[in-house]
């Protein structure tokens, strides 16, 4: 027999010896390992929502339970959305942390269990090794050596472990809802952008059409005033509305290029074009819109339910910090043998084996006021997560209401300007039938064109922002991050 094996046996042999009595000291200890958890319960905080939303809400169920591939009707929109959710890196830095933060609950669990350990001891020697003295050997060269397993086992009594274990899975959650709230921003973000992207294509489109009628009118008044019939004023007033509506073209340019990177780093590709086509309207017109109640929110949404696990897990400090004024009980045992020389062990020479089990008792006398002060600390910390979490609630109300009434008073925009269009549109044809039938000068179709075209580039933008409300509507509600 080899002597690793024989310290094997030697080390498994002790376990079997040990007495009656350690195993009541060890049952006894399992049954107050389950004992009180010191500190308040928690329970979920209440707060007083008004039963419908503040705007134009449409109750009955809440757009935030549709998959947000039914929200968003657009290919487009939906490939790049994809691509946001698999390829964007603070997405999947995000990710991590929270597996790192599911780690860290496996470690506050971690004593709720016995530790076990073992040890070992060897050296070479003529009567004595290590600062051991070894019996006298004639002045022979030995090899004396020890090995062990130990155990120990904090008692939780008083549920400071469990309490720890409570904030770390709340912190876990915590992270979880934190992903869900990215998740949405991120959806709201992208689709935003890419809604404006389309209004920045129709922009261009008036801007473009503009030049070409600013360059026309140009070109007749420099022939007109060749021939005397118009003064430098009307030249002037041409060369400037072109000039402007030319400075225009490269700045939305400018805002696409930029808008299109913006979107293509979220996900996760090098900057470049960004696909789309549709137009607002037909976004809009395919859009379904209900809020439901204020109460579905609180349930729904992820930064919401993120600062709830905060207010659990400082919750749970205030148990940990309770307890900590208790004295700490653990179990502590070990099992092992000894040699003179574990060369001769297969003989039986000079060795011992044995075991032993004990208890400690710690706890604070006096620490000049640390325990106290934590523990105000603690319960500070749960007031102001408490705060926090009220705050975050009544900020998403308001946030909806205003989306709610932001969207109801933007139809009455659209449809007022859309009238005013329609108007500076039926003056620009009255104005060139005039000039063509001698009635006036084409410096009145310049002037109506003047107030024609950013009439039109406005009602785009009340277009967007009327687009806009859904995909932020619909994050507000609590969707998007499934």
């Amino acid at each position: 027999m080899t002597p690793n094996n024989f310290s094997l046996k030697l080390l498994i042999k002790p376990i079997h010896n040990m007495t009656k009595s350690a195993i009541l000291i060890l049952a006894g200890a399992v049954v107050l390992s389950t004992g009180c958890k010191l500190g308040p319960s928690w329970s979920k905080p209440n707060m007083d929502v008004p039963a419908a939303f503040r705007g134009d809400g449409i109750g009955g169920g809440t757009m935030a339970d549709t998959p947000w591939q039914s929200v968003i009707s657009d290919s487009n929109l939906k490939s790049l959305l994809t691509d946001v959710f698999n390829n964007n890196r603070s997405l999947q830095a995000m990710q991590r942390n929270v597996n790192v933060a599911r780690q860290y609950v496996t470690i506050a669990k971690a004593p709720i269990f016995p530790w076990f350990g073992y040890g070992a001891h060897t050296s070479k020697g003529m009567n004595s090794s290590g600062g051991s003295n070894i019996s006298q050997m004639g002045g022979t060269t030995v090899n004396p050596g020890s090995a062990s397993l130990t155990a120990s086992w904090e008692i939780d009594i008083w549920g400071k472990t469990r309490r720890g274990v409570e904030s770390a899975e709340a912190s876990a959650q915590e992270a979880q809802e934190n992903l869900h709230a990215m998740r949405a921003s991120l959806l709201r973000q992208v689709a935003t952008g890419y809604l404006q992207l389309l209004m920045l294509d129709e922009q261009l489109r008036i801007t473009r059409e503009s030049v070409d009628s600013y360059r026309d009118s140009l070109n007749l008044f420099n022939s007109q005033f060749d021939s005397g019939m118009v003064d430098g004023l009307q030249v002037a007033s041409a060369k400037a509305a072109l000039a402007a509506a030319e400075a225009e073209v490269p700045a939305l340019e400018m805002q696409i290029a930029s808008m299109e990177n913006t979107l293509s780093v979220l996900a996760g590709r090098t900057p470049g074009p960004i696909a789309r086509s549709g137009s607002l309207q037909r976004f809009v017109s395919n859009s379904r819109v209900s809020s439901g109640i204020p109460a579905d929110v609180i349930a729904r949404r992820p930064d919401i339910r993120a600062k709830e696990q905060a207010l659990r897990a400082a919750n749970a400090e205030i148990g940990v910090a309770i307890a900590s004024y208790f004295p700490s009980i653990s179990l502590t045992g070990s099992a092992g043998y000894a040699s003179a020389d574990l060369r001769r062990t297969t003989s039986g020479y000079a060795h011992k084996s044995g075991w032993g089990i004990g208890a400690n008792l710690t706890g604070p006398l006096f620490q000049a006021g640390q325990l106290t002060a934590n523990k105000r600390a603690k319960k500070e910390a749960f007031m102001a997560a408490k705060a926090e979490y009220e705050q975050t609630v009544l900020s998403a109300l308001a946030e909806i209401s205003s989306t709610l009434v932001e969207r109801q008073k933007l139809r009455q925009v659209i449809a007022k300007q859309e009238q005013a269009v329609a108007a500076y549109e039926e003056s620009v044809r009255l104005a060139k039938e005039r000039y063509k039938d001698g009635l006036s000068a084409y410096f009145e179709v310049l002037d109506n064109q003047l107030r024609l075209f950013p009439a039109q580039k406005q009602l785009a933008a009340y277009r967007y922002q009327y687009a806009a409300c859904i995909p932020t509507l619909y994050t507000q509600l609590g969707g998007g991050w499934r």
